[in-house]
């Protein structure tokens, strides 16, 4: 084989190679977008119950900030699954952002939250854990 030829089927094979990581990264890129979608209707799916949570029962208080929803989340939130999506600290344990514990109040408001998830029943007809 001459050398032309070598290095025509190197220089194809690098193409190839090429294309396949290109192909790659944009799975790779597709599939962090989808997590991200998924992470934020999440996030709007759990800030809609526990306002509605929070209407039913001692009402909402003005947040004007991502701080201060964050820091009224963290007093409502008790399930860890809702929790992480905020990366709050596990019910209990200290707040890492907030500082501050959680009023007599705040911790009546998670349990409204709690018994609000617990009340409504689940669309597919499957048990809740």
């Amino acid at each position: 084989m001459p050398q032309s030829e070598r290095i025509q089927a190197r220089l194809q094979s690098l193409d190839e190679r090429l294309a396949r990581l290109r192909m790659k990264k944009e799975r790779l890129i597709a599939r962090v977008s989808h997590a991200e979608r998924k992470r934020d209707t999440r996030r709007k799916i759990v800030i809609g119950g526990a306002v509605l949570a929070a209407i039913e029962h001692e009402g909402v208080p003005i947040l004007r900030s991502n701080t201060e929803l964050l820091r009224w989340l963290d007093a409502q939130l008790t399930r860890p699954h809702d929790r992480d999506v905020f990366e709050l600290a596990p019910e209990g344990m200290p707040a890492a952002r907030s500082g501050s514990a959680p009023s007599s109040q705040s911790a009546r408001s998670g349990a409204a939250v709690k018994d609000a998830d617990h009340r409504e029943a689940p669309r597919s007809g499957a048990q809740r854990p």
